[in-house]
């Protein structure tokens, strides 16, 4: 049975933004369940014992509890935020009550669970998934749909839309462009190749430890094509003042060969290069988190004579509420198989 809104006309739609999750405080038993989960569905593609599982996420959970510095991530806190700027956006264009929609923000390693979300949704008229990272994997989207496949009938599937490929999308393209040239304007810089732009993305595995190409979708090929847009768009750019668009990737180092330039080998390179200042923008995220809110402090150390700022990610900005209404309206269509307002 679905659900009613006490209109019988009306159209309920659950619009859940599937984001990573990651533990808000430095508290142990926290920290350890995120790391878990996370390497219990990284065990799903890339086979990580049971026992190593175990241990590396006691490690983690230690590492952060005794860590003064790591109080906790903002990555879930942004998450809801961004839920609820998506509501107020769908809520302004609802065709005139015609759909009424439920955001809600999940995630796939801390709580609430996108399989708990997803199931206490399952009977409303439709289900809009949002991958909420730029860059499809087996880890991102692929989880999404792995878990749909295996709980829903094939039939049932026609009311779900799984929300992904913003990677090639040139309206996200267009939208990062014009988030790193709002936050330079305060800069007052002018345009010099002693200004950098450090587009951070998040590390993908090349080849596993034996030297072979892994055997899961990593995005690699999705995420070279994402950075090299995102510098030549910007790199052509006459509206901020960098002078030389950079990339870097936030590797974790395990298992074989990562994404190169690492973020290391980037700000040894600028170490050299006679820079003034340097911005960092994690283009590769939509929600700033742990891998994101301490590499402005990490390259300071490293260039101690250098201006470094952060341009943080799109977070809940109105201007991304506005794009995701878009994608969510093109879903809504599909589904409904009328236009949208």
């Amino acid at each position: 049975m679905r659900a009613h809104t006490g209109m019988s006309d009306n159209k309920r739609i659950a619009v859940i933004l599937a984001a990573h999750g990651e533990a808000e405080t430095s508290r142990f038993a926290e920290n350890y369940r995120v790391s878990r989960r996370t390497l219990e569905h990284a065990a799903a593609v890339m086979g990580v014992p049971p026992v190593l599982q175990i241990g590396i996420s006691l490690f983690s959970a230690l590492k952060k509890k005794l860590n003064p510095q790591r109080k906790g991530s903002p990555h879930n806190r942004i998450a809801r935020e961004q839920a609820r700027e998506l509501q107020n956006y769908l809520g302004e264009r609802s065709g005139n009550g015609r759909i009424v929609f439920d955001v809600h923000a999940a995630f796939s390693a801390s709580d609430p669970s996108l399989e708990e979300v997803i199931e206490k949704t399952k009977h409303h008229d439709a289900q809009i998934l949002v991958s909420m990272s730029p860059v499809d994997n087996d880890l991102t989207c692929g989880q999404l749909c792995r878990y749909l496949a295996r709980t829903r009938p094939a039939d049932d599937l026609s009311r779900v839309k799984v929300i992904s490929r913003f990677w090639c999308d040139a309206a996200l393209h267009q939208l990062c462009a014009a988030h790193v040239v709002a936050a330079s304007a305060e800069t007052r810089l002018g345009r010099s190749e002693r200004h950098v732009l450090l587009l951070l993305f998040h590390g993908t595995l090349v080849t596993d430890g034996s030297g072979e190409l892994p055997a899961f979708r990593t995005g690699l090929d999705e995420t070279m094509a994402f950075a090299a847009r995102l510098t030549e768009l910007l790199g052509s750019d006459v509206r901020h003042p960098y002078g030389r668009i950079m990339t870097a990737f936030l590797n974790h180092d395990v298992g074989g060969e990562w994404t190169r330039p690492s973020f290391e080998e980037t700000a040894a390179l600028l170490a050299d290069s006679g820079v003034s200042n340097v911005a960092l923008f994690a283009a590769g995220y939509f929600a700033d988190g742990n891998e994101t809110v301490y590499r402005e402090q990490e390259l300071r150390s490293m260039l101690p004579a250098c201006t470094i700022t952060t341009i943080p990610c799109l977070n809940a900005s109105p201007a991304f509420a506005g794009y995701l209404n878009g994608r969510v309206a093109g879903a809504v269509s599909q589904i409904m198989l009328t236009p949208f307002p």
